[in-house]
């Protein structure tokens, strides 16, 4: 259900003073009414007043006073003038503590206040929401650095041109610069040439919404290589317009030289691997050319062995002999 609205009415004419009361309350608005600036304060902070209607000249307190009064308290609070032809000064006055309009009197259209009134209370629910609508996004906003600064991947955002518009600590620590002196640069001049057209390759594929996930090289502050890994999402705006990209960065530089590593492991496997035999695990047969299997003894049937003992293991078995002599003399 749509909250009614509050309306008050301060004039020291009671002819004027019924008449929008009951114009309004035909309206639908709540309405109240005070003769002089004084009582109008204490109605004001004494209900939830919507919109206040003032008159200027009026006894004990004029409409200037109480507009200062309700504007330093509750500055949000619309106030419309409703007064006689009144002097530059006091329009001026007027406006300065928030008046959103000036209307003169004798009021012939009533019609027209109506619609003064409701465009008032629009602008007022309006700015409401965006006020509402701010303070959500400085605290998602807020939520937002607190969860990317203590993150240990790095985090950046950049604009459609590339320019950094944000790094948190973890990038930063990444490649030796500080969150300033990365807000004054571009992804290309911390990118290699190579990397910096692999971003701008994927660049359209975030102008067309798509998220990607690749692999490029940096350059440190001390013009050492990093190799990271990003994972972007595209940024847009108002009328669905591209406004850059938000990128989790992991440092892979470690996991590219592991890889190398282990690439050349298996080059080094497979070359050591030309030379071994297939031997049956139940029969010990021996797989030679063609695909054919023979008995171990036939494979070594050219072979003559002969049995022996090596140095290290006569010296296991005969500790009290010295070997070294037997060496010199033979």
């Amino acid at each position: 259900m749509a909250h009614q609205k509050t309306l008050l009415i301060i004039d020291d004419e009671p002819s004027i003073r019924e008449s929008l009361m009951s114009f309004f309350e035909d309206e639908g608005y709540l309405v109240f009414s005070a003769e002089d600036g004084e009582t109008g304060l204490d109605i004001f902070f004494n209900e939830k007043i919507d919109i206040v209607l003032t008159d200027l000249r009026m006894p004990k307190k004029d409409g200037i006073d109480v507009m200062k009064t309700i504007h330093k308290v509750k500055p949000d609070t619309p106030m419309i003038v409703v007064s006689g032809a009144g002097k530059k000064e006091d329009i001026i006055k007027a406006l300065r503590m928030g008046a959103k309009d000036y209307i003169t009197k004798p009021i012939e259209d009533l019609d027209m206040i109506s619609h003064t009134v409701k465009q008032v209370l629009e602008n007022k629910r309006l700015n409401e929401e965006n006020r509402q609508y701010r303070e959500k996004l400085e605290k998602s906003e807020h939520q937002y650095r607190t969860i990317t600064e203590n993150i240990a991947e790095g985090v950046i955002t950049v604009n459609e041109n590339e320019n950094f518009t944000y790094a948190n600590q973890a990038f930063c620590n990444m490649l030796g610069y500080s969150s300033d002196e990365l807000l004054k640069k571009n992804l290309k001049d911390i990118s290699t040439a190579d990397s910096f057209n692999v971003i701008q390759e994927q660049t359209l594929n975030r102008r067309n919404g798509l998220t990607g996930r690749y692999e490029i090289q940096m350059i440190d502050k001390n013009n050492l290589p990093v190799h990271v890994e990003m994972a972007c999402s595209p940024i847009f705006g108002d009328a669905n317009a591209y406004q850059g990209a938000i990128a989790v960065v992991r440092d892979i530089t470690k996991m590219i030289e592991l890889r190398k590593k282990f690439q050349k492991f298996l080059s080094l496997k497979d070359t050591q691997a030309k030379d071994v035999l297939p031997i049956c695990a139940s029969c010990k047969s021996i797989k030679v050319k063609n695909n054919d299997w023979i008995q171990v003894e036939e494979y070594f049937s050219t072979i003559v062995f002969s049995h022996g003992i090596c140095p290290k293991c006569c010296e296991k078995l005969y500790p009290e002999i010295d070997f070294s002599d037997l060496d010199a003399k033979t």
